[in-house]
């Protein structure tokens, strides 16, 4: 599943419990796994921006200290902000014709 189908099926399934974050989790791959949770904390961090920040790092580099054991309580824990965390980095990606599948 690409990135963006990923996004569009958890943005229409959210809010999600623990387990349903993990079945969701599971069924990507890791590539896409890791760049859900880097898409989660990209976009938090422009949550109120139309385009990147001059610093930002647009990969999954962006979150390679986090464990993917850890992915889908990430997922759980951002529950009442996901969508807004995802609508901002799609919003920032379209602004500047970024590709998310080049996270």
């Amino acid at each position: 599943m690409p990135i963006y189908n990923a996004i569009n099926t958890l943005k229409s399934t959210a809010p999600l419990t623990l387990q349903q974050a993990s079945v969701f989790m599971e069924q990507l791959p890791p590539k896409v796994q890791m760049q859900i949770i880097a898409a989660i904390y990209i976009g938090r961090d422009h949550l109120h921006s139309n385009t990147w920040s001059e610093d930002v790092m647009l990969s999954t580099d962006y979150i390679d200290h986090i464990p993917p054991k850890d992915y889908a309580q990430i997922v759980y824990d951002k529950n009442s902000a996901l969508v807004n965390y995802l609508d901002s980095i799609e919003r920032c990606a379209a602004n500047t014709g970024f590709n998310l599948n080049d996270l």
